[in-house]
């Protein structure tokens, strides 16, 4: 008897043990399964964040490629003649050079000329470098770029800030720059708006530009469409641009004679 019992007892003993090495194999087994879902979820994550950065990328590119080839067409179409035009002048002075009225006439046109490829070379370069940026910071470089807008395109556009300094990285700040500057010009060529407002402040760690306008508003979900569809690269650029300096857009409509442009920028703590 005893030892029947014996023997149950160990087969008990036998079956909990087997059931709980299935538990345990169970268990190891379902951790497995889960790891490697997670591992294929991190790898489907890893591979859009490369899909995205290599998209950044060729934008970034692509952007670039823009801007050199705006530089070296305004090098060819407006230094490249006045070049051919100092060329030329050279070559009448040979011709004329025992007539000083006629010589000091063509030095006279020559300096002229030199005076404008120097304009031209400063405009390129402050459009590559803003001075007032370089030297005051945003606030300043883009109250600045308002006025100059202001007078080329012959619309009133009104400025307001909270500070009149922002310490940001120089980089960043360049590109924060050239993105206010791109959504200004789209907004003016596209929007044809009789006023704009412009709006830059600092609350906390957060830097907010406004852009209210009464002319011809846009979504976001528009420019988003626009961005895929378009020849151009103005929308993408602006697009990029926001992205590459981890800042918010959005294109609000709030009524009939109110557009809104609203960019959100989180600064580091430090700063």
């Amino acid at each position: 008897m005893e030892t029947k019992e014996g023997l149950n007892i160990t087969i008990l003993v036998a079956i909990a043990a087997m059931g709980i090495l299935l538990i345990v194999f169970i268990v190891v087994l379902l951790v497995v399964i889960y790891q490697k879902r997670m591992l294929a979820s991190q790898k489907k994550v890893t591979d859009l964040e490369k899909k995205h950065q290599k998209r950044l990328l060729d934008a970034s590119l692509e952007i670039a490629e823009a801007e050199r080839q705006k530089i070296a067409n305004n090098l060819h179409d407006d230094i490249g003649i006045i070049f051919n035009v100092l060329k030329l002048n050279l070559s009448r002075l040979k011709k004329n050079i025992h007539k000083p009225e006629t010589v000091d006439k063509i030095i006279a046109e020559s300096n002229t000329s030199i005076d404008n490829s120097l304009d031209i070379v400063r405009a390129i370069y402050s459009d590559i470098v803003p001075p007032t940026l370089k030297m005051a910071g945003l606030i300043k470089g883009v109250n600045e770029m308002c006025k100059q807008l202001s007078t080329s395109a012959g619309i009133e556009i009104g400025f307001a800030t909270n500070r009149e300094y922002i310490d940001f990285d120089k980089t960043v700040e360049l590109q924060l720059y050239r993105l206010i500057r791109e959504i200004i010009n789209n907004t003016i060529k596209h929007a044809k708006p009789v006023k704009m407002a412009i709006d830059i402040r600092l609350v906390e760690n957060t830097v907010t530009f406004t852009l209210e306008h009464d002319g011809t508003g846009i979504t976001t979900a528009k420019i988003k469409e626009l961005a895929v569809v378009s020849q151009g690269l103005g929308l993408k650029s602006i697009l990029t641009r926001s992205e590459l300096i981890n800042a918010s857009l959005e294109f609000t409509i709030p009524s009939s004679s109110q557009a809104l442009v609203v960019l959100r920028m989180l600064l580091p703590a430090n700063e």
